[in-house]
Order: C-alpha cells, then structure tokens, then sequence
C-alpha cells in the first residue's frame, strides 16, 4: 500500500536531478546517501598538523639566545630552531641561517608588540615559520597548550591559515570545540576550500549539537570532492538524521487522527457495526445515545465525522462511568464497545499507551472477538509479536467464525512476508465476509508477488465486477501495474479510481490516486510537473491531512525552484505523519531543503558546483 517510505524511494532520482538543476547540494547528498547503508564514521578533528603541500618536518633540537626587545642577545631557556635546515630552505629555498626570537622562563615566546613592530618583513615571515615548526614539535609531544602558545606567536607575525589549522588542531585535542570553530574559521575566511579545516570544523559543531552548520561544512565538503566521498556523505545522512530527531523531540507531542484515507481502510476492513444490543438515536440513555450517534459517524465515513466520532465516544466513555463497572454491569457490554473503539481511535492517533489502557478496560468488562483483535494490533505496532498472536488465538476461542480475525491475522503474516500463511486467512475472512473488499486486494496482491501477473489481474478483474463503484480496486491495481512498469495503464486505472471516489458521498481511497497518478506523470517528464501539481493540490484540498499528498507536492514545488513552499509542506507532513520514524523522514527533507537555500546563497560553493556540473553535464 501506498505510504511514505515508498513515496522516498520511487522519488529518489528526482530529489537528485531537483538537487543539481537548482543549483544546490543537499538534496543531492540526500539522495546519494539514502542509497548507501549507514557506514561508521571514520572521520574526526585531524591530529596531524600541516604545511601548504601537506608535507611534515622534522628537526633538531638546537639551543638559542633569547633576544631583547633592543635586538641584543641574552641567555635564555632552551628552545628548538627550525631545525637542521634553515626556515627559506623549508620554503623551497637554501638558507642556513639560525632563528632567535624571545622566549620566557617557562621557554614560551614572548614577542610584543612592539616587538613585532620592530621587525622587517623578512624577520617576521622567518620568525613565523621557526614559530610554526617549534608549535608542531609541542603537538607531537602532546603539549597541546604549549603548541597553542607557538601557533599564536606565529600569527601575531604573520596571518596564515596553517597556523590557524594547526591550532585549532590543538584545540580540538584539548576538546575546547568553541575555540576550534573559530580557529578553523579564521583559516576558511583565508581558504575557503581548506577541507581538513572544514571537517574540523564540522566535527566540532556535531559535537556541540550546531547539526545545521555541521551539515553546511559537510555539504560543503561533498562539493569540494565532486560529490563522490562516501564516508564524508555517510556522515552528512547522520548528522542530518540526528538534527531531524533532535526538531521531532522537542516538538510537542500531539495526539490527533491521521488522514480520513488512512481511517477509512482501518475501520473498512471490520465487520460494520450499527446498532449493537439495539441501541438507537430515541435510546433514553444518554450514553447509549452517544455510542449510537459515533457509530453512525464512522459509518458514514467521512472527513469531519470522524472528529464528531471521537468527540462522542469520549462523551460516551465518560457517561458509561467505566471506571465503576463491572463485568455484572448491565451496561457493560455497550461500555466494552464503546472502549474498544475509543482505543481504536487513540491508536489511530499513534497514543499505543492511552490505547493499551482503553482496550483492557474493554476485555475486563465484556470482552468480543474484535476486542482481542484490537489489542493484537496494538502489540504488533509495538514488536510484541507472540502476544499478538496470543490475542488472534484467544479471539478465536471466543468467536472462531469473526472475519475480523481472520483479515488482521492475514495482515500480520502479509507484513512479516509469510505469504503464504496471510492467503490462507485472506480466504478465510473472504469467505466469513465477502463484503470486505480488502481481503480481495490483498489476494490479488499476494498472487503478484508470487510471480502470477496474470493471474493478479483475472483477481483484480473479479474484485471489479463485484464492488463497481469501489475507487480502492483500481487503485490497488494501477499500483500493482505501476511496479511493473505500466505507466499508461497505471495511469488509467488511477484516474478511474479518482472518479469513482469524487462520485461516492463518502471516503474510501480518498487523494491515494491522486497522489499516485502524479507521482508517476511527474517522474515521466519535467513538462508535466504543472499537471502533477494541479492533482496534488487536489489532493491536498480532499484530504487535508494527508502527509503523503503534502510531501509528494513538496518535492513538485523542489523541482520546480519553489524551495520556500515545498520547505512549509514538508514540515506540514513531519506534523501530520503518525509514526516517529515518518516524522522524521519528512523533517530530514525540511532541513534537507532548508540547507539548499543557505548553500545556492554561497557564492563560493555555488561556483563550484557550477564548475561540477559544467565538467559532467554540459550544464551551463
């Protein structure tokens, strides 16, 4: 069935072309690591310190007069030189000329300002290179607040992103991540594509949870590398995950129903229930009256009556006086069901804990097949999955002839893969009822993936013949015909689901077609991304809370340049999504979005990418 996870990975390729045509770098990346498996992190602050070319010296230690500030020299504490070549020829150049320069008691330089006012040019570029080697040798022997001390006199007489790095490089051994950022900064200011520096940098704003700016110098550094550093883009999708988990956690938690679609084919797939133990709109109890009147609205079937649905059955719950019944109770029967349906609802809304409560005050009062059915599912979301099965038995017990058993028990063994444990209970519930519609698809589904196209279709064939006016057959079919290629006729029957569902007065399919359809169109060519969004809009005006019509839109507006409005859909869906997992999918693709911006707002990186592009695609 049609859900997010499956939007994701039939859209990839366009999240891509979305990505390189507007300039941007995110979606990209997205789209790139999403095809990759998570792989360990293999990067971190580089301890290493460096030159221009990469290379590193070595020296010897040599003693030193240390200078006064009048040029005049003293004996002072011991302090290595540039080593055993001269500072020019570590330069490219062959010099054999010592460096002095002032140290303290403690060895530590101590140059002044005036100190440095004093100096020529030459003195000071000598002096920062003696300065910078002399840091270094303090790195390698850990003394990382001695290296910071050498670096820093080394850029009182020379800014130099080196020294920047290198002293960051300190910092980030000592784990002082503020004073890391702001090192490798300065360095990026001075060499913008300084990639140890960005990574750095990076590493630290993860490690103070700044995941935005982690994420910007990780793109940044999947640019730079032509877009082909996997370890660097295994650690961008982690870093980007984090950031989307960190927004979902901190959101407040809100407990409402999902989409009428989604409400529709759960409670679709259940026996109808009217007016049990003859309860009906005159029923002088006003509880009665209440679980008539939601029961009726569930029928119905319709947007705004399951909202009335749920208002009532609280109503009713609370006029039952539940908490004061006993399986004695005359009322204990209408006030079981009136929990059952309440948990249904509360599970709909994604609150398994307030539901789990609700259906064992039901199985503790009067209990019916449907109630243990019920408490199946709730233990199936949450992994437990020998209670579930626990739950089918002790449902058959009470009632081996209740088709609700036998689809959801269908359902559980269709979603672990055992197909062929789910077709024996689709049967069985087809046979029990066969008037639910889903029990046909789902048989219909089965044989397709056993390998039987053909035979799929004569089911699908049959299941149109016996529910004509039901927009769920064709839609299910133009899926099945989607996967396997069939666009035009996909197409066809998703468009003959959408009529059917515009004619009926109530809920079925709802936008899925809609949002199939453009989905398809809009994968076949750039000139029909206009026909994909007028269904989308469509869409999302049938079904106002439907996070995949929203987020199946947001990626139109993506391709079409409107970044700003497909960043408020995704963050719409992220709000509408049920569970934790879809939220954060639709979260990452808000941020995702969101770092598109800041990164075509860099003129530095925009460049770059252009550059990218023009040596792969001809793009101009």
């Amino acid at each position: 069935m049609s859900n997010l996870d499956s939007f994701i990975t039939r859209n990839r390729g366009a999240i891509a072309i979305t990505a390189l045509a507007g300039v941007s770098a995110v979606g990209a990346y997205y789209y790139y690591t999403t095809q990759q498996q998570q792989q360990q992190d293999q990067q971190g602050s580089t301890g290493a310190t460096e030159d221009v070319n990469g290379s590193k010296k070595t020296k010897k230690s040599k003693k030193k007069k240390k200078t006064s500030a009048g040029g005049k020299s003293e004996e002072s504490t011991p302090t290595s030189s540039a080593g055993s070549k001269s500072v020019e020829e570590a330069s490219s150049t062959t010099t054999t000329a010592a460096v002095v320069y002032p140290v303290n008691s403690e060895g530590l330089p101590a140059i002044t300002e005036d100190i440095v006012n004093n100096l020529s040019g030459d003195e000071k570029e000598v002096w920062a290179l003696a300065l910078k080697e002399d840091g270094n040798n303090e790195f390698k022997n850990k003394k990382f607040e001695n290296a910071i001390a050498f670096y820093s006199a080394a850029l009182q007489l020379k800014i130099d992103p080196i020294f920047y790095s290198n002293r960051s490089a300190c910092y980030a051994a000592l784990n002082d991540h503020q004073n890391v950022i702001a090192d490798t900064t300065e360095a990026i200011k001075l060499k913008p594509d300084y990639t140890k520096c960005v990574l750095r940098r990076a590493t630290s704003y993860e490690v103070l949870e700044d995941y935005p700016n982690a994420m910007f110098d990780l793109t940044a550094l999947t640019i730079y590398g032509g877009f082909s550093n996997k370890s660097i883009e295994a650690v961008l999708e982690r870093v980007l995950k984090k950031h989307s988990i960190k927004i979902v956690e901190n959101k407040p938690k809100q407990y409402r129903l999902p989409s009428a679609s989604t409400i529709s084919s759960f409670f679709g797939a259940f026996v109808e229930d009217s007016s049990p133990d003859g309860i009906s709109a005159e029923s002088e109890d006003v509880a009665d009256k209440y679980l008539f009147e939601a029961l009726k609205e569930i029928n119905a079937n319709t947007a705004n009556g399951y909202d009335t649905a749920d208002t009532l059955l609280n109503q009713a719950v609370e006029a039952y006086n539940t908490s004061e019944l006993t399986s004695e109770s005359p009322k204990a029967g209408l006030a079981s069901i009136a929990l059952e349906y309440l948990s249904s609802f509360q599970f709909l809304k994604n609150d398994p804990a307030a539901a789990a409560i609700s259906i064992e005050q039901a199985i503790n009062l009067k209990p019916r097949a449907r109630s243990f059915v019920i408490r199946a599912l709730i233990n199936a979301d949450a992994s437990s999955m020998n209670n579930a099965i626990q739950d089918f038995q002790l449902a058959k017990q009470l009632d081996p002839n209740s088709p609700d058993i036998y689809y959801q028990l269908g359902q559980f063994h269709y979603l672990q893969g055992e197909l062929a444990d789910a077709e024996a209970n689709f049967n069985k519930a087809k046979e029990l009822n066969e008037d639910n519609v889903y029990a046909y698809i789902q048989l219909a589904c089965i044989t397709y993936k056993n390998g039987g196209i053909n035979e799929a279709t004569e089911k699908f064939t049959a299941a149109k013949l016996k529910f004509a006016t039901s927009p769920e057959v064709p839609n299910y079919y133009g899926e099945i015909l989607a996967d396997k290629g069939d666009i035009a006729e996909a197409c066809k029957q998703f468009q003959i689901a959408a009529r059917l569902q515009e004619s009926l007065p109530n809920f079925s399919v709802g936008a899925l077609p809609l949002i199939n359809e453009a989905t398809l169109i809009s994968r076949e060519s750039l000139e029909k991304l206009d026909d994909a969004e007028k269904l989308l809009l469509k869409a999302c005006e049938l079904d106002p809370k439907s996070e995949l019509a929203k987020i199946s839109l947001a990626q139109i507006k993506l391709q079409k340049d409107e970044v700003d409005e497909a960043i408020l859909l995704f963050e719409e869906s992220a709000d509408l999504a049920r569970t934790f997992e879809e939220k954060i999918q639709a979260t990452s693709f808000a941020e995702a979005s969101k770092m598109q911006m800041r990164i075509k707002n860099d003129p530095v990186l925009t460049s770059k990418i252009n550059e990218i592009m023009r040596n792969t695609t001809g793009y101009q």
